[in-house]
């Protein structure tokens, strides 16, 4: 028998059906993957295990250790969650405590699961997770985006589970860093004969460790076969002698006395790509924040033949649409209080432009959304929908130069290949320039011209 089995499972929001029919077993100490695009009900069949959603209606069977989870009273699952089966959520920024030592908090989840919790466990759980001990009084924002994971990682395993939940773990890192937390997974597994449900959208870095696969579409398991990858397209040629819209020398950039970024150059011309990787905590994002000037920096800026740090007041605000930026996280970005059109429209009226709804309505048409997601909010969308809102919000200022920031990390295959596109299509037509942030060399050899490599200059 399974050590946990999943029966003909079913998950409505309202009337839309999120998961219908879905059958998958984990036995102990397998390392089981579960794949699809974004939005496929791949989170939500992960969430139901522990019951973790509300308002949703939910039938089926979740069979562990004999019981159905989906009987037992609130009282006895209690005790199956963190316990018996863990989880490790895809954004360890929003789902860690902001103004809680990491320290206190794997405290906290041995408090739930240990007779005697010590500073001492917490300690040995950082161990566990390579992480160094000097950390457990930093803060979360204190933290590189692995670091971050690896906290959650020694939370989950706070209560010694025998099955391990990880929900996209690795969507925001570096490759360097993804192999890391991967390897960290693969020998906790080994160690403490854990059982690991791993859902994820890139094949890639699990079809040399998962025991078994389920690919997921449109809510539905439909096959046990590791999917072909698709190949992505070349970048657009580009044009001779195209103008110079953006000029970087000698950027530096220091969060108080440390220093992340030294005497940093780059010149993008129109219509022209460059790709900006490294590994995290390199400096990358950073760059991005300084040239946009969302954080202070030294050097020189120039951007359409205009000195851009020099500027200040109307002079400032006006060259601002001029270069626009699309943030890692655009769930986080956008504002969550707003629509869908508001959000778009919001730049536009501050610069006092004419023709809003026709532009907002022209702009969501040039991202492939349709006009019914006006009146949604956020989190009312899907990953890929959010990005394209975010892009959509940037695009519609025609500004010269486009930062773009680990925008495809959280997207599955079939999503980057559509924003990719979507990318060249608006490129074609307007010459725009992108900065592309990215750690995804695959996704830099089919977009950027030409790309540069950053290292970390802190220890």
């Amino acid at each position: 028998m399974a050590l946990l089995e999943i029966q003909n499972l079913s998950i409505n929001f309202g009337a839309f059906q999120a998961v219908k029919d879905a059958c998958l077993s984990v036995d102990k100490g397998q390392f089981v993957a579960l794949l699809g695009p974004s939005g496929c009900g791949k989170t939500s069949l992960a969430l139901s295990i522990l019951q973790l959603q509300r308002g949703v209606d939910i039938w089926g069977k979740i069979i562990y250790k004999g019981a159905n989870l989906l009987t037992l009273p609130q009282s006895i699952l209690n005790t199956v969650r963190g316990a018996d089966i863990a989880m490790i959520f895809q954004e360890p920024m929003t789902s860690l405590n902001p103004v809680q030592r990491v320290g206190k908090q794997i405290m906290e989840s041995l408090m739930l699961h240990a007779e005697k919790p010590t500073k001492k466990r917490v300690l040995e759980l950082m161990s566990m997770v390579d992480l160094p001990k000097r950390l457990i009084d930093s803060y979360p924002h204190q933290l590189s985006g692995g670091q971050r994971q690896r906290i959650m990682i020694a939370m989950a395993l706070a209560g010694n589970p025998k099955v391990l939940i990880a929900d996209e773990p690795t969507t925001a890192l570096d490759m360097v860093t993804q192999q890391q937390i991967l390897d960290l997974l693969k020998n906790l597994q080994r160690q403490l004969g854990l059982a690991i449900l791993f859902i994820t959208h890139d094949v890639e870095i699990v079809q040399n460790l998962a025991d078994k696969f389920y690919v997921m579409e449109n809510g539905q398991i439909i096959s046990e076969q590791v999917p072909v990858i698709p190949r992505l397209s070349s970048p657009i040629p580009l044009e001779p002698c195209a103008k110079r819209v953006l000029e970087v020398k000698h950027l530096t950039i220091k969060y108080g006395q440390l220093t992340v970024v030294k005497d940093f150059e780059l010149s993008l011309h129109e219509g022209e790509t460059v790709g900006l990787v490294g590994q995290s905590g390199c400096g990358k994002s950073s760059v991005g924040f300084a040239v946009t000037r969302l954080i202070d920096a030294s050097g020189q800026v120039w951007l359409d033949g205009v000195d851009f740090f020099k500027l200040k007041g109307s002079a400032l605000k006006k060259n601002r649409s001029k270069i626009q930026m699309v943030f890692q996280d655009p769930f986080g970005s956008l504002n969550a209080r707003m629509t869908i059109k508001d959000i778009i429209s919001e730049g536009l009226k501050i610069h006092h432009q004419k023709n809003i709804d026709q532009r907002v309505l022209q702009m969501i048409q040039q991202v492939q959304l349709s006009e019914d997601i006006l009146n949604r909010y956020p989190h009312e969308l899907s990953g890929g929908q959010r990005v394209r809102v975010a892009l959509a919000r940037a695009l519609v200022m025609n500004p010269k130069v486009l930062v773009l920031d680990e925008i495809t990390t959280a997207l599955d295959i079939q999503t980057q290949r559509v924003v990719v596109e979507l990318l060249k299509n608006v490129q074609r037509t307007t010459k725009i320039a992108y900065l592309f942030i990215s750690h995804d060399r695959r996704i830099l050899q089919s977009i950027a011209h030409r790309t540069i490599e950053m290292l970390s200059i802190v220890a």
